[in-house]
């Protein structure tokens, strides 16, 4: 009899310690490489793919290995752990940089998981609740029509900020970025009230947080910056980065404010840091079709100045001659080397494409 409830008390907290020690953990790649996930040498995922869940996990300390488009084979380790402690049914996530040569891992958070309802499709619909926010003013932060978000200008008209936005409209924005389903367009979201808005140095630090490309964030700083009430305090936005290449590049503008804008300038007499072209380039990278790179190519160009090599560099992340050379007409007006430009042909696959160019540098000529 002893020996009996020994067993199943023995079984029982084996069972317990199996079902507490579940949790899941989410990997997705910042720069759009893809990877295959192994756990003692069991692959997870068999095609490559740029975000892999990894389901009841019953260790606190995974050991994995990640295999990315080169082949490179890299190790890395996973704490399963909520402050410390073991926990169950959270989900981790990760974020994978890869640079073909070294890997790092970030941990961005950690969530409940919440199981699906059952029956997973409602025996009466769910009533929509969109409309309740269309159509209305949120006090003169902005007007939602049709789900779209008109800004209304708060600038003062002397042009000079003194006093920040209220912190009411940080809470309007983080109710139409989370209604935002791409990057894209939480940019717009947050570009919108840094142009149309004073804003303190923690406000915009709070903006800066739904931006993931650090490149983009150095843009919405430019924006933003003639609308600080505390500029005193601008040193406080080194922590929105993690590169020490994009904070040179930030102390690098504070120290000459007066270049908000390159997009206004008439003429590029000197190229971006190579930092600015390698997270933009990066940017593009992420997409998965040349049209949508080309769309996003088109959102950003006009805010840096290129070199030739730089321009050569961009139009490789395009995989058809339509989209390169629709991309250089455009980044020849911003080139500092229009002299050269035409080396840049060096990327196009057929001739025809090489002497379109051509025909289009000699026109600008004229």
């Amino acid at each position: 009899m002893r020996k009996l409830c020994f067993l199943i008390s023995f079984f029982l907290c084996f069972a317990t310690s199996c079902l507490y020690a579940q949790n899941n953990v989410t990997l997705t790649s910042v720069n759009g490489k893809t990877f295959k996930v192994s756990i003692a040498g069991k692959t997870w995922n068999n095609k490559l793919q740029g975000s892999v869940l990894l389901e009841k996990i019953l260790k606190d300390t995974l050991l994995i290995e990640l295999e990315f488009e080169n082949k490179k084979k890299l190790p890395a380790t996973l704490y399963l752990l909520e402050q410390g402690l073991p926990c169950k049914n959270k989900e981790f996530n990760y974020k994978v940089e890869f640079n073909d040569v070294t890997l790092k891992l970030y941990f961005i958070g950690i969530y409940d998981i919440i199981p699906l309802p059952n029956p997973i499709v409602p025996a009466k619909p769910i009533r929509d609740t969109t409309p309740v926010i269309n159509n209305n003013l949120f006090e003169h932060f902005c007007e939602v029509k049709d789900g779209k978000a008109i800004y209304f200008n708060n600038l003062p008209k002397t042009g000079v900020c003194t006093t920040a936005m209220p912190q009411t409209y940080l809470r309007y924005t983080a109710l139409l970025v989370s209604k935002a389903e791409v990057q894209d367009q939480k940019f717009v979201v947050v570009e919108n009230v840094c142009r149309n808005n004073c804003l303190n140095v923690a406000q915009l630090s709070a903006l800066l947080t739904y931006i993931d490309y650090e490149i983009e964030k150095l843009k919405l700083i430019r924006t933003a910056y003639s609308n600080l009430v505390d500029r005193e305090n601008k040193k406080n936005l080194e922590k929105s980065f993690r590169f020490e290449s994009s904070i040179n590049a930030l102390n690098s503008f504070f120290n000459n404010p007066a270049e908000i804008k390159q997009s206004g300038q008439s003429k590029c007499t000197v190229a971006a840091s190579e930092m600015l072209i390698s997270h933009y380039v990066e940017r593009l990278s992420s997409y998965g079709t040349d049209s949508e790179r080309f769309e996003a190519l088109k959102k950003g160009y006009a805010d840096l100045c290129y070199s030739t090599n730089q321009v050569s560099l961009i139009l490789t992340k395009f995989i058809h001659d339509r989209e390169k050379l629709d991309a250089s007409k455009l980044l020849y007006f911003n080139c500092v080397e229009k002299s050269t430009f035409m080396n840049v042909a060096e990327v196009f696959s057929y001739n025809q494409t090489k002497s379109e160019l051509k025909d289009f540098l000699e026109k600008q000529l004229k």
